[in-house]
């Protein structure tokens, strides 16, 4: 089964490696030979483009910090070696804590620059 891609996905993607302001979109799209509605109908497709990455890494990460929070819960628990307690219940807690709350950022938190 192959998958086909439009001419506006491939656009996208190019935008969003380049990590394109809107401006800059605006820009190039003026360029082509396109109407006021459809520069706004492009726009309004790329912004949910990056809006759905966005919140795919943003879930991604809340999944990774859940589940690195619950192995270090399970080591504390278990204890496997006493020694390095202090590893299972603070460092990976910590890490754990801080991925998953950059990830709860990135799905709550509109872009700064798509205003």
């Amino acid at each position: 089964m192959t998958q086909t891609y439009t001419y506006s996905e491939v656009l996208f993607r190019r935008w969003h490696q380049l990590k394109m302001t809107k401006a800059q979109v605006m820009e190039e799209l003026q360029r082509q030979p396109l109407s006021a509605e459809e520069i706004a109908s492009i726009w309004d497709s790329y912004y949910r483009y990056r809006v759905d990455k966005r919140n795919s890494l943003g879930w991604l990460m809340m999944f990774t910090g859940g589940t690195l929070g619950l192995l270090s819960c399970v080591l504390t628990m278990v204890d496997p070696m006493p020694e390095l307690r202090w590893v299972f219940m603070y460092v990976f807690t910590t890490i754990a804590v801080s991925i998953a709350l950059y990830g709860c950022y990135l799905v709550m938190e509109k872009p700064g620059d798509e205003e």
